[in-house]
């Protein structure tokens, strides 16, 4: 540990924000890698359950309780956003609901890239903060140089010092810090896609389930007025 803060310190005050910088890095990466672990499973386990609410023909109170238990899926929204509107008054906004349902999916899938965009800013402004470190380590050999009336290596070692070790710390940020995003960007778009799927397989049951009840109740409909004639 001494021999690491040792190596931070000669790199001079250019570190403080390579440091602020790895710290963020860092938080997003298990911040997110967290988040999409749990969201590989839990979207395949609430697709799955949801599904056979549909197929056993249980009512929607059953699968809007089931979104109630994971709100933290962006699949039970996007299905609470359909139900929402299948329950809406004016026969309009309830032809729209599967419209209603792909909005609602599109602002899911930006909430999902959360945070990266912190990933894609250090990537970028990293090797230029260690390059400002380099700037400012070769302007202290110069200083050093200009005090002492002298050069030789013994006078610029320092300075040569600070400017190497801020150039490699601002290399070794940017390239985990793209390392991650490229990573991360690639399980976005997974999650996208499965998402997209699983709400177009829900909404083509869905579909199917409301045709099947107005088909029921049209038949009941005419029983009773068969009845009544």
């Amino acid at each position: 540990m001494t021999e690491i803060y040792e190596l931070l310190k000669t790199g001079g005050l250019t570190m403080i924000p390579l440091i602020v910088c790895s710290l963020a890095v860092w938080a997003v990466i298990l911040e997110r890698g967290l988040r999409f672990r749990a969201l590989g499973r839990g979207l395949k386990d609430f697709h799955l359950e949801a599904i056979n609410l549909l197929l056993r023909g249980q009512d929607a109170q059953d699968l809007r309780s089931l979104c109630a238990r994971h709100p933290e899926i962006p699949l039970s929204r996007l299905v609470e956003a359909a139900l929402d509107r299948l329950n809406a008054k004016e026969a309009r906004l309830r032809q729209g609901w599967w419209e209603a349902a792909e909005r609602r999916r599109q602002g899911l899938n930006q909430e999902l890239r959360q945070n990266l965009w912190v990933l894609g800013t250090v990537a970028s402004a990293a090797p230029f903060i260690g390059l400002f470190g380099t700037v400012v380590g070769i302007l202290q050999s110069f200083k050093e140089m200009a005090e002492k009336g002298a050069g030789g290596f013994a006078v610029v070692a320092a300075g040569i010092s600070e400017a190497l070790v801020a150039t490699a710390a601002g290399i070794i940020v940017a390239v985990v810090a793209l390392m991650a995003y490229n990573a991360f960007q690639n399980h976005w778009n997974s999650l996208v896609l499965l998402l997209k799927l699983q709400a177009e397989e829900l909404g083509e049951v869905l579909s199917q389930t409301l045709a099947r009840e107005a088909d029921l109740e049209g038949q009941r409909r005419a029983e009773s007025a068969g009845k009544e004639g």
